[in-house]
């Protein structure tokens, strides 16, 4: 069974200001939902908060302490909860979508990350990825966008498999 983390981030792992994407990347959004696509997705309360809604064709499962239901979504308690729930909903794939505490909690547990590095270093946020070593992971695939009219910046997708 995969259990991925998809992400976008710049080189300092910043991955979010304000409750929100620090930048505005069309052809991430349009990746992000094809790769989650009849897949389940676990997140935070903060994270299911910025998006504001369930994603469609998607198990959507939050992880938090003070809600209770959500219409649309399955609450779990605890990060493993939720995991053992998504595995009942796929057969190959359950994928963490933030934030930060739900990573850094998930990478005890991942074997997949799908990074979409976005080339812009200089920005500051309030919400970073956790550390982790380059060094236990494989890059299996990556596809380079430019800064166009419908991406503020140039960024690059890469999935990486454990070592």
């Amino acid at each position: 069974m995969i259990i991925s983390s998809l992400v976008a981030m710049n080189g300092n792992k910043l991955i979010g200001v304000n409750n929100d994407l620090p930048w505005k990347l069309k052809d991430d959004l349009e990746h992000f939902k094809n790769y989650s696509m009849h897949k389940p997705i676990i997140m935070g309360r903060n994270t299911y908060d910025s998006i504001g809604r369930p994603l469609p064709n998607r198990t959507n499962i939050i992880v938090s302490n003070t809600l209770n239901e959500v219409s649309g979504c399955y609450v779990c308690n605890s990060l493993e909860d939720a995991v053992s729930l998504g595995k009942e909903h796929t057969n190959d794939e359950v994928i963490l979508i933030g934030g930060a505490k739900i990573f850094e909690e998930g990478m005890k547990m991942i074997n997949k990350l799908v990074i979409s590095w976005v080339d812009a270093d200089q920005l500051k946020g309030d919400v970073y990825f956790p550390n982790f070593d380059m060094n236990d992971w494989v890059e299996v695939s990556s596809d380079t966008y430019q800064k166009s009219d419908s991406n503020e910046y140039s960024f690059k997708i890469s999935e990486y498999i454990k070592r």
